[in-house]
């Protein structure tokens, strides 16, 4: 009896040091905090299971809960998803989005919008810049439909803005990209790993 036990407690603590392993990916306080709550969690359904009498309570609470390795990685990675949506670096939020992109519609659609949000936001820019050293950049009206840019070559029309342009394109980069940041700062959001319950 005693030689099953030591083998659980074995199992047990080989657990636990592989979920604490696993969780070297984030800072020291939510690896202390996210480990805690695991083993708070684990210990809690295997008195639980004991109490029904279950003949194996270690084994049985450690299967239900998953691969060690695996249940850190979700940690990690929910914790880094956190910390990074609530940053307003568009390189921080481009590459969360770009880890995400693979893991379903919402992580696709959370990179395409930073691609064409912050790619507008530097388009926009770049045309504010260049307006002085190429005057033909502008909001274009003609037979061809409107062109924010260079009008096409031998194409009639007018220009709307004149020296408003640059205004109108730096505010048109700063509304995309803060649009743009909202919209992944939200998207980005992950919840936490859910331990599964033990059940009443």
């Amino acid at each position: 009896m005693s030689a099953a036990l030591t083998a659980s407690d074995r199992a047990f603590e080989d657990y636990m040091n592989a979920v604490w392993e696993g969780l070297s990916g984030i800072k020291t306080l939510e690896r202390q905090d996210a480990f805690a709550e695991i083993k708070s969690h684990l210990t809690e359904r295997i008195e639980q299971l004991h109490t029904q009498g279950s003949p194996h309570p270690v084994e049985e609470a450690l299967a239900a809960l998953g691969d060690p390795t695996d249940l850190a990685r979700q940690v990690v990675f929910a914790s880094r998803q956190h910390d990074e949506s609530r940053s307003y670096l568009p390189w921080v939020l481009l590459r969360a989005a770009a880890r995400i992109a693979r893991r379903g519609a919402k992580g696709l659609l959370a990179f395409l919008i930073a691609v064409l949000g912050y790619g507008a936001a530097v388009t926009f820019l770049a045309a504010a810049v260049l307006k002085p050293l190429v005057p033909q950049i502008g909001l274009w009206v003609g037979s061809w439909g409107v062109i924010w840019g260079i009008k096409p070559a031998g194409g009639t029309g007018h220009e709307l803005l004149g020296e408003y342009f640059v205004y109108a394109s730096v505010a048109l980069s700063f509304v995309c990209g803060s649009v743009c940041t909202l919209l992944l700062q939200r998207l980005l959001r992950v919840s936490k790993p859910v331990l599964g319950r033990p059940s009443s």
